[in-house]
């Protein structure tokens, strides 16, 4: 791995299986950029351990806490030198200091704007993509048949507070937060091993032999069970000493609900979701993030500082995080992150590929660079229909595959490319891109084709009769279809309002509503929408995301009811039929599998339904996720992979980003 390689590590595997390559596709790969790229990165990043507390450097900031008797020494703070994580640099030693300013949506409507970029999991995906690496863990063993995963935690590690981060934390997530489902998510799909006879499924059992061993042992083989871990789980710990002062298990509902109400919530299961699931903006819970809050979040900003107890350095032995403070500014409307950027107030500001070409043509103004990073996206504007509306001709329409069809040659995708994307998000079918693992040949000109009298004769084949310009159920009944899309979404209008102008053309009423992300959450929760623009489809492998793709639980609004279904293993939400029943059935088969050609076997079954059935419409192929990144931030990577499974920025791991002058931050 260029530029990466994991220290003070310990990875014990006894089957090839347990970690394999998961060489999930070859054009899209992680590299460094900037002037301390090459050989010269290898060899700073060539440690594997800080062997003395004297090597070991601090902020400046936390130097003088340490002075004034406010903090223990940096030796102290850290775990033992031989499981102190040394993460690698993209570029360059960094300097400690600076405050990078990012722009941020409120707590309430954006937290995973700084959640994802400021995440630390237990396990991560390596920045090559290829395969997992411990993080907040040390290492791992797993037994030859893939039923019992020992991990290993970092003796010392501290949370923020300095309290001990042990394996009760681990134990106590699994059994106070994740098994009584106290955040509102059913127990994740990763601590489920499947029986390949029966299909039925079993829930994991964790215990914790001593203060740095957790054990977890599945009934039935379990792999990828690590991979799933860094993307379904994220955490799988909390601070058992803080917890154990909010829940109402240890103090009762009373004063429980006191100190919902104290911060703003109306009931205790919203705020357990907050505190157990998007907890990071309390600036009383412990955390081992890079960075935490010094106060609760504001209306319009608010400041984050550095953790002292933070468990990386650098291979020279500096404590990470290089940046002393973050400072997150709320903002309302994204014009304001575009002009802020565009004078050079925000050090690194993620955009979506609407604003590239106003970037480029402001770089040298604003003194920053654009940094393009690839998704792994089915497209970049498209459609689902929720396939139980709750209006059921509309659901006898969206189950017809023909409907879907027509729906998809109606629109002139060479045109949406040119208005939406600058012809670079090419006019193609929603489907998997050429050197992705499970492309599929002619996939992407499925449908694609601009073709009028196509789209009419299939509505015409269907019984959908036009009268005056206007299509009708055939019992006369008027047939209009809503497309719903959040309000804050970019671009929220245009492209919808060129899918009404196509779709009408053909004779489909169409409305459009834009509403604000909570009320498109109930809609979506309820089954209330039809049909959306706003949420994608993708992902780098079925068995790690599929939750876009195979209804494992509410959420994406095509198979909201069959996600609940399964979720709730058929007590609420709707049984599926057909084509979705078989993308559950081969999900679990490919759940059950032992070998990585079986697994991808399986994952291919489940790809070529979609290419099939083509359960949602893609007009134009996926545009780059942009960064504009400061001139004077170094070690962001220039090229890398934007994925949920990565944690988006946070492949770069923040960390290691520095600022060239703190002093000019």
């Amino acid at each position: 791995m260029r530029g990466h390689r994991p220290s003070a590590l310990t990875i014990t595997r006894r089957t090839t299986l347990a970690t394999m390559g998961l060489v999930l596709f070859t054009a899209c790969t992680a590299s460094s950029g900037g002037s301390g790229g090459g050989a010269d990165v290898d060899a700073i990043n060539d440690v594997t351990a800080i062997d003395s507390a004297e090597n070991l450097k601090e902020s400046p900031m936390l130097a003088e806490r340490v002075s004034s008797g406010d903090l223990p020494p940096v030796a102290e703070r850290m775990p033992v030198l031989e499981d102190i994580m040394i993460e690698p640099v993209a570029e360059q030693i960094g300097v400690h200091g600076g405050t990078w300013n990012f722009p941020t949506r409120s707590a309430q409507e954006g937290p995973w704007d700084i959640g994802k970029p400021t995440e630390e999991a237990l396990f991560r995906f390596s920045q090559d993509g290829d395969t997992v690496e411990p993080n907040v863990a040390k290492g791992y063993e797993v037994n030859d048949d893939l039923t019992e995963y020992t991990i290993t935690l970092r003796q010392g590690m501290k949370w923020s507070d300095g309290h001990p981060f042990t394996s009760a934390d681990v134990l106590f997530w699994w059994e106070h937060i994740m098994v009584p489902e106290l955040f509102g998510r059913s127990v994740y799909d990763a601590f489920w091993s499947t029986d390949p006879e029966t299909g039925e499924r079993a829930m994991a059992t964790f215990a914790a032999p001593d203060e740095t061993t957790v054990t977890v042992t599945f009934e039935h083989p379990r792999p990828m069970f690590l991979e799933r871990v860094a993307i379904d789980a994220k955490w799988l710990f909390a601070p058992a000493h803080w917890m154990e002062t909010v829940l109402d298990e240890f103090i009762g509902e009373e004063a429980a609900l006191a100190i919902a109400e104290e911060r703003g919530f109306q009931d205790l299961a919203a705020w357990y979701e907050s505190a157990c699931y998007y907890y990071w903006f309390w600036s009383d819970r412990p955390t081992l993030r890079a960075w935490w809050p010094v106060e609760d979040a504001g209306p319009e900003q608010v400041t984050w500082e550095r953790n002292p107890y933070y468990f990386k350095t650098d291979p020279e032995g500096n404590q990470l995080p290089y940046i002393d403070n973050l400072s997150l500014e709320v903002y309302q409307d994204p014009s304001h992150v575009e002009l802020q950027t565009l004078n050079g107030h925000f050090d690194i500001s993620p955009f979506e590929f609407s604003s590239f070409t106003l970037l480029q043509e402001n770089a040298a103004q604003g003194d920053y660079r654009v940094l393009q990073w690839n998704t792994a996206d089915w497209y970049s504007n498209g459609i689902q229909f929720n396939m139980e509306p709750q209006n059921p001709q509309l659901r006898e329409l969206f189950h017809d595959a023909r409907f879907r069809e027509a729906l998809s040659v109606a629109v002139d995708r060479e045109a949406l490319s040119e208005q939406l994307t600058l012809g670079l998000g090419a006019p193609q079918q929603g489907s998997i891109s050429e050197g992705m693992s499970f492309h599929q040949e002619g996939w992407a000109e499925q449908w694609a084709e601009y073709d009028v009298e196509r789209a009419t004769a299939l509505l015409d084949e269907i019984g959908l009769p036009l009268t005056g310009g206007v299509r009708t159920f055939a019992d006369g009944s008027e047939l209009r279809l809503e497309i719903t899309q959040e309000s804050e979404a970019p671009q929220a209008g245009p492209f919808e309002e060129l899918l009404k102008h196509y779709y009408e053309a053909i004779g489909i009423q169409t409305d459009i509503q834009l509403v604000d992300r909570g009320l498109y959450g109930e809609l979506n929760e309820s089954g209330g929408l039809q049909g959306t623009t706003t949420q994608g489809m993708g992902g780098i492998h079925p068995m790690l995301r599929p939750d876009t793709i195979v209804p494992l639980r509410a959420g994406t609004p095509w198979h909201t009811q069959y996600g609940t279904w399964y979720a709730s293993e058929g007590a609420e939400g709707i049984e599926p039929e057909g084509d979705i029943a078989e993308l559950i059935d081969v999900y679990r088969q490919m759940s059950a599998q032992l070998e990585r050609a079986d697994i991808d076997a399986h994952a291919e079954q489940i790809i070529q339904l979609h290419q099939k059935n083509q359960w949602s419409i893609g007009y134009t192929g996926p545009t780059p996720r942009l960064y504009a990144v400061s001139n004077n931030v170094a070690n962001v990577p220039a090229e890398a992979v934007f994925a949920d499974e990565y944690r988006d920025l946070g492949h770069g791991h923040p960390a290691q980003f520095t600022f060239i002058d703190p002093d000019a931050s």
